[in-house]
């Protein structure tokens, strides 16, 4: 039986500090999903590598190989140069679901690249002044054997940056777990933090792509031109809250920091829409999230949210401070009830879970496989 090794370093915190994110939480949430799939043809070994011995052998039934070094530039170095991970595994593919790094054999690796920010924020990562890290990812997805991303936009930029064929890469959607995100009426966490019943909701808001200072110049105009809903924002970047602190002492503005999964669910349920005017996503886990929890969205129409929002959302018709002000006024008029189409939102998400995610990972990697 051929063997699939798949990396999962970035899931390791789950483990150590009892939570993840970002690529971490999507790469978790697709181990759960293949492992509840029967009769895969093929063997899968999960690979992780840390001096403490931390890996996720509770919760999956897989095989597992396990390096007890650091995972560091260095020692990955010392791996890839020795090949310890064949020698170790006899693998015939390797999953890396943690973008690209490095690997003994790129002719048998596939990359999960789950958007190109880094090329259009580098200095976010400090790269922009470092052509060489833009040579060696280009080189990483040309010589790979395959790469997945998680949406048609994602797919476009990676073969624009690239150059690889359009067959090299293949598109698949994550899911939204409907168990976690769901409508509830609980709201205890909502009133303990002095939330009133109209407020609007941005769960996106610590990267500068995010357009946060964009979403609190709305938010005055909206207010100084009569809006009465507060605006209640996740984890913003303190440097961008400067100049709205009147706001945040009035209780206008509400920010909450580390809250859990479900204080999360309570303030999607109860948000009159969520607002989400990013200039660039490579999913968009919180438009799918809100929608899960029945609150209409507020989106901006570019890269992978038109793919995530679908014909279900509202767009905004330009990144700029009176057309989200406008639409926030206008929903100030609205019962909640009146914003939404639960029929339409509920067809939509069927098109994203794990389930179906999971059965088209098997087959890409069948075919990857060649069985």
């Amino acid at each position: 039986m051929k063997r699939l090794l798949i990396d999962i370093n970035s899931i390791i915190p789950y483990y150590t500090v009892g939570f993840v994110t970002g690529i971490g939480r999507s790469t978790l949430e697709l181990l759960k999903a293949l492992s509840k799939v029967e009769d895969i043809p093929f063997e899968i070994v999960l690979f992780s590598q840390n001096t403490r011995g931390v890996k996720a052998k509770k919760d999956f039934s897989f095989k597992y190989l396990h390096f007890y070094m650091p995972y560091r530039k260095f020692f990955k170095k010392i791996s890839s140069i020795l090949q310890l991970k064949r020698w170790f595994c006899r693998y015939d593919l390797i999953h890396m679901p943690n973008n690209t790094d490095l690997e003994e054999n790129e002719r048998k690796v596939i990359y999960t690249i789950h958007d190109l920010i880094v090329c259009r924020y580098p200095e976010m990562w400090g790269v922009e002044n470092d052509l060489s890290f833009f040579v060696k990812l280009k080189f990483s997805l040309r010589n790979c054997k395959a790469i997945v991303t998680c949406s048609e936009s994602s797919k476009r930029d990676i073969i624009d940056f690239s150059g690889v064929p359009e067959d090299k890469v293949i598109s698949i959607p994550w899911g939204i777990d409907r168990e976690k995100f769901r409508s509830v009426k609980k709201s205890d966490f909502i009133k303990r933090v002095g939330i009133s019943s109209l407020y609007y909701f941005s769960a996106s808001c610590n990267h500068p792509r995010k357009n946060l200072s964009l979403i609190l110049q709305a938010y005055r105009d909206y207010y100084e031109k009569g809006g009465v809903g507060q605006l209640v924002l996740l984890n913003p970047n303190k440097a961008e809250m400067i100049g709205f602190e009147d706001l945040m002492r009035s209780k206008r503005i509400i920010v909450c920091r580390c809250i859990s999964d479900e204080e999360l669910v309570e303030l999607y349920s109860h948000a009159q829409c969520s607002i989400i005017v990013s200039e660039y996503e490579g999913f968009g886990f919180p438009v799918l999230e809100s929608l899960a929890c029945h609150t209409m969205v507020l989106s901006a129409a570019n890269s992978s949210l038109v793919e995530a929002g679908g014909n279900v959302v509202d767009y905004v018709e330009s990144l700029s401070v009176e057309a989200i002000s406008r639409k926030m006024l206008k929903y100030d008029k609205k019962e909640k009830y009146e914003t939404i189409d639960i029929k339409k939102i509920e067809s939509h998400l069927n098109n994203f879970t794990w389930e179906k995610c999971a059965e088209r990972y098997i087959n890409f990697y069948r075919k990857q496989l060649s069985i």
